[in-house]
């Protein structure tokens, strides 16, 4: 069986519910395809979604508690190093990119340990994942020379993945995240 996995990279629910995902498609012998499943693609979709920076760090981090109060690893969504960050809080689409380009590089299972490092290195290490050269590095820490993936994420065929991917989301009705966790 062939399950679509729409996941945000710098969604906490979508860090939920990959593990989970993992340990099913394990026992069932799944086939798990990876849509890039941005929910802003931009820090204009950002400011249209949330409003200002400081607000939309407020409102995700919110989101944060409910996805750690539900999490199997609750110990790697660091709420505090992400308030403290100093970059606006990222969108999806250069980390989608990313793993598109991973995808490209080295089939699906390129794109899901992509996907996971990177949520790793948003979620556990409060790093930029829109910075590209993060993802680079992360790339490379995975085994995909930086500059194979740059070239790969520069592609218009992969930005087109990733649209194809948007677009297919929308056409389900899948343009939300779960509301925030009110303790």
């Amino acid at each position: 069986m062939t399950i679509d996995f729409f996941h945000d990279v710098v969604c906490c629910w979508c860090f939920n519910i990959s593990s989970r995902m993992r340990r099913i498609a394990d026992e069932f012998d799944l086939d798990i395809r990876h849509r890039t499943f941005v929910l802003q693609a931009s820090p204009a979709e950002m400011r249209e979604r949330w409003g200002a920076p400081e607000e939309t760090r407020k409102t995700i981090l919110d989101h944060w508690l409910g996805c750690r109060a539900l999490s199997d690893r609750p110990e790697m969504i660091d709420i505090d190093a992400m308030r403290e960050a100093s970059f606006d809080y990222p969108h999806g689409h250069t980390a989608a990119l990313a793993c598109k380009a991973a995808e490209r590089l080295g089939g699906q299972d390129a794109h899901w340990t992509m996907f996971d490092r990177i949520q790793r290195a948003h979620l556990s290490l409060a790093l930029n994942v829109a910075d590209p050269g993060i993802l680079l590095r992360i790339g490379g820490e995975i085994g995909l020379g930086p500059s194979a993936l740059a070239a790969a994420m520069g592609d218009p065929e992969t930005e087109r993945a990733v649209e194809a991917d948007r677009h297919r989301a929308r056409a389900f009705q899948i343009c939300t995240i779960p509301p925030a966790h009110r303790p």
